[in-house]
């Protein structure tokens, strides 16, 4: 790894994902049977940064340990059960690097059981968050990170803790507020870029029903945010920056590919984690120039399209070269 590498910290969750496909979902007081189950490895920390370690390399620099331009850095905790030896095995098969991953003896490792409709490939998911939820709210940035990459599976004061300490480093600071909760004023102010889907840019506006997406981006930049992206599944992706806002500009809708969609599982997962990439590489070579924010996008697009094509969660994330060029 070069002195040049750009660095990606994910502060995040680490779950164990349970996960059961069927038709469709039972109603109250009735059962049914399963198309399948299976254990995997999640979490929407660990799949971020699964996608960001898959989308930065090949699978055979990641088998051969070549270098890569990227260096990405798990931080979180799991428990000392019979789940955290084969998660880390497989963190690190990624390419990961696991040394910020603490394992807490006594407790459990967080759980996920999600329940996906093989017809439509939506899915529901109940969140248990054992070891995640007994992180310290203590600085957990490196010194000589490039990004910091967030979510809300870890306890909010050591997410807004160190959001405060990336940004007081100096580290662009990345969030994707899920599972979505009102955020103080102190989680917007300087912050590099915003990632949402629909239902979690309402909450977090406080517009119920969005009739104009510009509307909501004007008030997540007006606390303070730079760039806001908001995924709208088949629909495409909008985005607008404070650079824009000042100009009076509309926002922009970048168009979905259109695919087969087996399961969304790991979809935002993949999108956030290969637009961390493409900040991370600007960041580390960008020398003063405006981050291509249409680019990031685009590509991101393409890399979600590729996981909504499989089922599973850290399972159906490619690799740079499954990523198509248009």
């Amino acid at each position: 790894m070069t002195s040049k590498a750009a660095v990606i910290s994910v502060i995040g969750s680490l779950n164990v994902d349970l996960v059961t496909r069927t038709s469709r979902v039972p109603v109250g007081g009735e059962t049914l049977t399963s198309e399948s189950f299976s254990i995997g490895w999640g979490g929407k920390g660990a799949n971020q940064a699964v996608a960001c370690a898959r989308l930065s390399r090949t699978q055979a620099q990641a088998e051969s340990s070549s270098p890569s331009d990227v260096e990405v850095r798990m931080v979180g905790a799991v428990g000392d059960d019979e789940f955290h030896e084969g998660f880390l095995k497989s963190l690190k098969g990624d390419g990961l690097k696991v040394d910020g991953v603490k394992i807490l003896k006594g407790k459990k490792t967080g759980v996920a059981v999600i329940i996906v409709e093989t017809g439509t490939g939506e899915n529901r998911i109940m969140f248990c968050p054992g070891a995640n939820y007994d992180l310290e709210a203590k600085d957990l940035v490196d010194d000589d990170a490039s990004v910091a990459l967030f979510q809300l599976e870890l306890p909010l004061e050591v997410v807004l803790h160190n959001m405060k300490t990336a940004r007081q480093k100096g580290v662009e600071t990345i969030i994707n507020p899920a599972p979505a909760i009102q955020l103080p004023a102190e989680a917007y102010q300087g912050l590099g870029h915003l990632i949402v889907n629909e239902t979690e840019a309402a909450i977090l506006s406080g517009i119920e029903n969005p009739t104009s997406w510009d509307k909501v981006a004007a008030i997540f930049i007006s606390r303070g945010v730079k760039n806001v992206i908001i995924t709208l599944g088949g629909e495409g992706v909008f985005y607008k920056t404070a650079k824009q806002q000042s100009e009076n500009e509309a926002g922009r809708i970048v168009p979905a590919r259109k695919v087969q969609v087996v399961d969304t599982t790991a979809a935002g997962d993949t999108f956030a984690g290969a637009y961390t990439v493409a900040v991370s590489r600007w960041k580390s070579i960008s020398q003063g120039a405006d981050f291509d924010l249409d680019a990031a996008i685009t590509y991101a697009n393409r890399a979600a399209s590729m996981t909504v094509q499989k089922a599973g969660a850290q399972s159906s994330i490619p690799w740079a070269d499954e990523v198509p060029e248009a």
